[in-house]
């Protein structure tokens, strides 16, 4: 049987059939290759083949930019969620520096308010403390620890409140504060609680009781208390709900606290040998004016120098200087104004034979009603100082 032997193909055509490597895979490289755009081959039988072609650089530039673009678009919550974050961490960071700078302010303004200790004298130099006179009534108290108040450490820098600042409310005008009112236990609504013809804030500042009818000395009524430096010997009258301390063992700065922060500072100073109080003036206080004193003489007859809102005076015994301060709470304003004036009236360096005067009782004029002629009885207006 005789068959037709086929015809070898030429070289040309089967060529185009073979796929060759390209040559990046040469070496060990890693082509990046784009199957994208195709050509129709044509090879035996008929069949059609594919072939991949490379983009060009620029195709494949501008594909990578699209990708990337829809790429940011699909994810814009994470940018949006990522921009939140940056803000909140501003406004918090922002936050905490204003929030650390008032904290450091409030700590500045509390740096004289600490928490005292009991002094305690040496065996070796106490004092015996000399009895009190019949005709002062005093009540002697020895210092305690003061837990209301924060703790303070000694400093040989006087400080002073503002001469700005105003007093609390005072409902009934009667020259003690709200505050004061209940602490002294006199009612804040009436101008003269025990009805005797002299207003409780003149009273307080005379050292008379303010609830008691005259005559009362307002150390007699147990509203307040005498202390007694145990080192010093001064003495001055304070509201029995407070308490006294002082700062070390040598009692030349003493605190009488209460318990909304306000306290009186007592602070004894030495004046050089020679030097006049004017001189110590000028050495020893900052920040205070000299012209702003004014001259007093107390109910126990003591001179002094009073600052003209009351809040400050001196005393100067023999070649020492007494100060007395008083320092504001938190609130801002001054609660206890006439509880100075009190402490300042009732100050002594040393104990004196001078006798708070008896408190006259007002006298009592009798009127007559015409249409029933029966008597009756009222008290006269005439103030404290006109009958003292």
């Amino acid at each position: 049987m005789f068959w037709k032997k086929k015809k070898d193909k030429k070289p040309e055509e089967e060529l185009k059939n073979i796929l060759v490597m390209p040559d990046d895979f040469y070496g060990g490289k890693d082509p990046v290759v784009h199957y994208i755009r195709t050509e129709k081959i044509v090879g035996d039988k008929g069949r059609e083949l594919k072939m991949p072609q490379k983009e060009s650089a620029s195709a494949v530039a501008h594909t990578n930019s699209r990708l990337s673009l829809k790429w940011l678009l699909q994810r814009k919550k994470v940018l949006f969620s990522v921009l939140a974050v940056i803000f909140i961490g501003i406004v918090v960071g922002i936050s905490w520096y204003y929030i650390n700078q008032a904290q450091k302010a409030t700590q500045e303004r509390l740096a004289s308010q600490v928490q005292v200790v009991k002094p305690v004298v040496p065996a070796e130099e106490a004092v015996t403390t000399p009895p009190v006179e019949e005709e002062e009534s005093a009540i002697i108290t020895e210092p305690e620890v003061v837990t209301t108040t924060p703790e303070i450490t000694k400093t040989n820098v006087l400080e002073f409140p503002s001469i700005f600042l105003v007093d609390s409310g005072d409902l009934d005008s009667d020259s003690l504060t709200d505050q004061e009112e209940e602490l002294l236990s006199t009612d804040s609504g009436i101008w003269d609680t025990d009805g005797d013809g002299f207003y409780d804030g003149q009273e307080v500042f005379n050292l008379y009781n303010p609830k008691g009818t005259a005559p009362m000395k307002i150390v007699d009524s147990g509203l307040v208390k005498e202390y007694i430096n145990p080192i010093w010997q001064y003495r001055l009258y304070f509201p029995a709900q407070w308490a006294s301390a002082g700062v070390d063992e040598t009692a030349d700065q003493v605190l009488l606290s209460a318990l909304s922060g306000d306290y009186i500072e007592v602070v004894a100073r030495e004046m050089n040998s020679g030097e006049s109080f004017t001189d110590w003036f000028g050495r020893e206080v900052k920040g205070q004016i000299f012209s702003d004193l004014q001259a007093i003489t107390n109910r126990f007859k003591e001179a002094g120098l009073q600052r003209k809102d009351g809040l400050v005076a001196y005393f100067v015994d023999n070649s020492r200087v007494f100060v007395l301060v008083y320092h504001p709470g938190v609130t801002g304003d001054i609660p206890y104004r006439h509880v100075m004036q009190m402490a300042i009236q009732s100050f002594r360096p040393a104990k004196t034979n001078v006798v708070l005067p008896e408190q006259q009782v007002m006298p009592v004029v009798v009127e007559v009603d015409i249409s029933t002629t029966t008597p009756t009885s009222t008290v006269a207006t005439s103030t404290l100082e006109e009958i003292l």
